[in-house]
Formats: C-alpha cells, sequence, structure tokens
C-alpha cells in the first residue's frame, strides 16, 4: 500500500525509508509485535543478508548467489500452509517474555538463531545444500527453544512426516504456532513428501523466488 503512494503521489523515498515507514505503522502505530525482518525483505526483494543494529539502524547487503544455486534450492524448496491461523503477534510477545527472562535458556536460542543466519548465508552462497540443510535443523531446534508456543502437536506431526518420507530439513516460517512451513527436499523424493503431506490437514503451496521487491506503476 505504501509503495503505491509513493507513486501516486511521487514522493522521493527510498527502500531503506519504505520498509522503515512500514515498521512505523505496523509495530508502533498499530502495536503489533514483531521484528524489522519482514517489512526489509518485502521492500528490497531477492537474497539479502540483513544486518539490525541499535537506534533502528539496518544495513541490507543483497548476496550474488549464482543462478544455478537459486534455482537447485527453489526446486527443492517445498512450502506447506498447515491449515491453521494463528495471533502471530502474541506468539511473538511470548517469545520476547522468554528471552528477556531468559526462560528455558531462550535467550541462548536466540543467540543460535543469529549465529544460524551467518552459516545460512556462506552455505547459499557456495551452494552447500547439506550444509544449508543441517543449519535448517539446528536454527529450528533452537526456535523451538525460544518459546512454548512456536510448535505444537500439528507443526510435529507435519515435521515428522515430511523427514518420513524424504525431506532433510524443514521449519517453520515467521512466529510459528501455524501458518507456513518450509521443507528441504531433494527434487526426487518430492512427490513422495507431497503425498504424505497431502494425508493431513494442510496443503502445499507454489513458491517461487523473486529478484525484486514491492512494485507499482501506473495503469
Amino acid at each position: 500500500m505504501l509503495k503505491a503512494f509513493v507513486e501516486y503521489l511521487n514522493v522521493p523515498i527510498d527502500d531503506y525509508l519504505l520498509a522503515k515507514t512500514a515498521y512505523d505503522i505496523e509495530r508502533k502505530d498499530c502495536g503489533f509485535q514483531g521484528g524489522r525482518q519482514d517489512q526489509y525483505a518485502t521492500a528490497f526483494g531477492g537474497f539479502n543478508f540483513m544486518e539490525f543494529y541499535a537506534n533502528e539502524r539496518a544495513v541490507i547487503n543483497p548476496l550474488r548467489i549464482k543462478n544455478w544455486i537459486i534455482t537447485e534450492f527453489e526446486s527443492s524448496l517445498l512450502l506447506y500452509f498447515t491449515g491453521i491461523s494463528r495471533d502471530s503477534s502474541r506468539i511473538i510477545a511470548s517469545q520476547s517474555n522468554s528471552v528477556a527472562a531468559n526462560k528455558g535458556g531462550a535467550l541462548d536460542a536466540m543467540k543460535e538463531l543469529k549465529e544460524e543466519a551467518l552459516y545460512m548465508k556462506e552455505n547459499l552462497l557456495r551452494g552447500d545444500f547439506s550444509g544449508l540443510a543441517a543449519s535448517f535443523r539446528r536454527g529450528w531446534e533452537s526456535k523451538k527453544r525460544s518459546a512454548k508456543l512456536i510448535s505444537n502437536s500439528c507443526i510435529e506431526e507435519s515435521y515428522n512426516a515430511a523427514i518420513k518420507s524424504g525431506a532433510v530439513a524443514g521449519k517453520v516460517s515467521g512466529a510459528g504456532g501455524g501458518g507456513f512451513m518450509m521443507f528441504i527436499v531433494p527434487p526426487e523424493r518430492r512427490m513422495n513428501v507431497v503425498r504424505e503431506l497431502s494425508k493431513l490437514n494442510g496443503i502445499i503451496v507454489p513458491a517461487h523466488f523473486t529478484k525484486h521487491g514491492v512494485q507499482s506503476w501506473w495503469l
């Protein structure tokens, strides 16, 4: 919506300010809990290594990933909607409280997630998919330790079904508790995983990478 207004009013703002404005509206004006990565990912598009600092400073570093790596990753990625809608703000608030109190090692889990971002970047740039899958697995275990509401019986059932039928890694995207799950699946095992997940309550959703962020134009 902001991008449409930028186009309509001919406002000269860059992707950084666009993302920050979207963040301010959602997090400050509307009071929804959450981080900053979604707004910046949407504004910039493509593969980026995003760094967030104090005083709301952000640095978005585009990654020069070879096309064969992107193609291989896309053909190995399976996006699954669990069929569960959830209040992400409530889950994120729970996670924030757990981290602040370091309940159950939640703060340590978040530090581990931060480290995995570095490993994921390196593995993507090299095209090391076994390393990427290992990072996915470690990240998922760390994420579950950051708050109790992130996983549940439905998510665990879906995860186990995918792994048993051929997926090598998986995780819940976003806040967790429902929504979408991402799996890394060798292309030759994809249909096995699709068949098993189709027996559950969710649905497989087509997913493709894009090199561009949000766009607007005049008709």
